[in-house]
This record gives structure tokens, C-alpha cells and sequence, in this order.
């Protein structure tokens, strides 16, 4: 009904009950409709980019904010486009709270303008539609100009001589880079036509070769960097960046020797609770100074105890008393090694103790 109108209801003498009888007169009576409900239709109440923007991002998405809550169902890309001209821009719609998205699949075209429309098919939860299109336009700005990543610096440099033998090679780039990118693929290191085993690294802006052994003496390395590396926005480098070294002569390797044992080589009248000591030439690896390379055997019976390093000394403490007027013979074997890896060259039987204890 409408509102605020006087509306008559009547019953007529052609009512009968169920003998047949029927009104004496027709039965009428009136009544007044209240005010009507107000609707009130949703509206676009802001955009971004707004009406008339130019010089709008590439990438940008394309987002209308309603007056109240929409009916997700009815804000779809039938009812929310874009388009440049007379072409439809492809994107994907989304919804949440009161704000639609529009992203387009791919970036904008420079210095174009395109129009965006939000059709009467888009409606509140009430089912109430906008009352017409809502329609804005808006100018993108020139195309971004691409500035690709470039090494900046190497260590070691381009011809460098006498590189040491362990050297881990770096190269540093002009922006942050994309970690996936920078990877054995694409950072290499190669002797003639054999590449050189190793792992690389990406901390900070820096990407990191470190090869499994060292490098040979006397030899001509190339670096390469392809442009398989990428920056964040997937920028490749232009070229290939390659870079060469020569590695300087094998350094001279002094391995640890045993300077000094207690008891003596060869010592007669030990105390049987001795412990058994030997001091190196040079600090050791305390991990390889073990029960398996620091030994203590009488006859072909291995002597029970605990080995410990401390400063440039291994020492071995028997588990128990050594047994009277026995001959021992302490064994450090060559898996021990310095820091630097170097082992002993043999086991040094002339300063290896053969006690005879009391």
C-alpha cells in the first residue's frame, strides 16, 4: 500500500454462512496507511584512485569504499570494471568490509586513461541497488623507468694475483637482490672448462662463493654471475658479469709435531696414578685430541681412561692405577690435527713414552 493514503475494505451481501443466509448489508470500514520506508540506496562514498587522478601508478589497484554494506555476492567483475576506451581491462574483483578491489592482471599502460564503472547491479544487504552506474576516470603516469641490478664491487678484483688458495670469492650488487635467484646456477666458478664445486650464500647485498676445498696453486680462475640473478622486481642483470684471478703459490705447511711428553720417552720408575701428557709445537683441534687418537696400551691392551686438552697439552688419565713394573707405550696417532687441519705427519715414535712403572 501506499503511504500516508485512506484505504476502504468492504464485505459484501454475497457473504453467506454455511445455511445460506447471508449479510443483511454489505459490512464497510476504513483505514490510513502510515508514512512509507525510507530506502536508502548505497552509494560510492570514495575511490582511489579518485575521479580525475592522473599520473596514477602502473600497478595501480582500483578500489571504490560504499556507504554501507554490500552484498558480496553482487560486487563481481560483471558488476565492477575497467576500461580504456572501448577494452575491457582483465583483473580479478574482491570484497571486504565496504570496500571493493579491483586488480588488474597485469600492469596499466602508460599515460592512459582509463575508466572505471560500478554498475546498479551492485547491492546492500537489503537488496537495494545504486541508483544509477557510478563511473570515474582516471590518467596513468609515464612508464617506470627499469634500472637492473649491476655487480659493484668483487673480492677477489677483476686480475687480482697471488688470491690465497682458501678464498672465499664475493660479489657485491647495486641494489637487494632476490635470494632464490642467486644460486649455484648462477654464480660460478670455473677453471678452463671445469667448474669448481662449492655453495653459495646472499646476506645483505653481498653474494658469496665458498668452494669445498681449496683452490689449486698457480691457477687462472673465472667468476661468473649470470643473468639468471634478479632484483626484488625481477630485474636481471643486462650481461653476464664475469671476473677472473690467479691464486698465488701453495703456502708452506708446517704440520704439528709432539715437543715434549711426562712421563719421558723410555722413563723407568713412574708413578703408577701418573697421567700420561704430551705438549704440541702448535695449538691443536681439541676434537680430534680423542680416546682414539691419544692411546695407552700395555702389551696389545688397550689402558682405560679420559683424554683432555687444554693450551697446547693432551693428557691421558688412566681410569684406574697402572699396574707395577709394566711396560706402557702411549700412541698419539695422526688424526690428531691443528687448526688449520694440518695432522701429524707420523706418530713420532721417538718421543712416544714406553714407561716402566713401580
Amino acid at each position: 500500500m501506499q503511504p500516508n493514503k485512506v484505504y476502504t475494505a468492504t464485505i459484501t451481501t454475497g457473504a453467506k454462512d454455511l445455511t445460506g443466509n447471508q449479510l443483511d448489508q454489505n459490512y464497510v470500514w476504513s483505514f490510513t496507511t502510515g508514512a512509507g520506508v525510507i530506502v536508502t540506496p548505497p552509494v560510492v562514498s570514495a575511490t582511489d584512485p579518485v575521479n580525475a587522478q592522473t599520473s596514477v601508478p602502473l600497478n595501480q589497484k582500483i578500489i571504490a569504499t560504499f556507504s554501507k554494506t554490500m552484498d558480496a555476492s553482487t560486487i563481481t567483475g560483471a558488476t565492477f570494471t575497467l576500461k580504456h576506451g572501448s577494452t575491457a581491462v582483465s583483473g580479478f574483483v574482491s570484497y571486504y568490509g565496504t570496500t571493493a578491489t579491483f586488480g588488474p592482471a597485469t600492469n596499466l599502460l602508460p599515460n592512459t586513461t582509463y575508466t572505471a564503472t560500478i554498475t546498479t547491479g551492485a547491492k546492500d544487504l537489503s537488496g537495494n541497488a545504486l541508483v544509477t552506474d557510478y563511473v570515474w576516470n582516471f590518467t596513468t603516469g609515464l612508464a617506470v623507468v627499469v634500472v637492473p641490478p649491476t655487480v659493484t664491487s668483487t673480492d677477489p678484483v677483476n686480475n687480482a694475483i697471488n688470491v690465497a688458495l682458501n678464498t672465499k670469492i664475493a660479489a657485491t650488487f647495486s641494489k637487494a637482490m632476490d635470494p632464490a635467484t642467486i644460486t649455484t646456477a648462477t654464480f660460478t666458478l670455473s677453471e678452463g672448462t671445469s667448474f669448481v664445486a662449492g655453495t653459495v650464500s646472499y646476506v645483505g647485498m653481498t653474494a658469496t662463493f665458498v668452494p669445498f676445498a681449496n683452490l689449486v696453486a698457480g691457477t687462472t680462475y673465472t667468476a661468473t654471475i649470470t643473468t639468471g640473478a634478479k632484483d626484488l622486481t625481477g630485474n636481471s642483470l643486462v650481461t653476464n658479469y664475469v671476473w677472473r684471478f690467479t691464486t698465488g703459490a701453495a703456502p708452506v705447511v708446517t704440520p704439528p709435531t709432539v715437543t715434549s711428553t711426562v712421563p719421558a720417552n723410555l722413563a723407568t720408575g713412574v708413578a703408577l696414578n701418573q697421567k700420561v701428557a704430551a705438549t704440541f709445537s702448535k695449538t691443536m683441534d681439541a676434537t680430534t685430541i680423542t680416546g682414539a687418537t691419544f692411546t695407552l696400551r700395555q702389551g696389545t691392551t688397550s689402558v682405560s681412561g679420559f683424554v683432555s686438552y687444554f693450551g697446547m697439552t693432551a693428557t691421558f688419565a688412566p681410569a684406574s692405577n697402572l699396574a707395577a713394573n709394566t711396560v706402557y707405550t702411549a700412541t698419539i696417532t695422526t688424526g690428531a690435527k691443528d687448526l688449520t687441519g694440518n695432522a701429524l705427519v707420523t706418530a713420532l715414535p721417538g718421543l712416544l713414552q714406553q714407561e716402566q712403572v713401580r
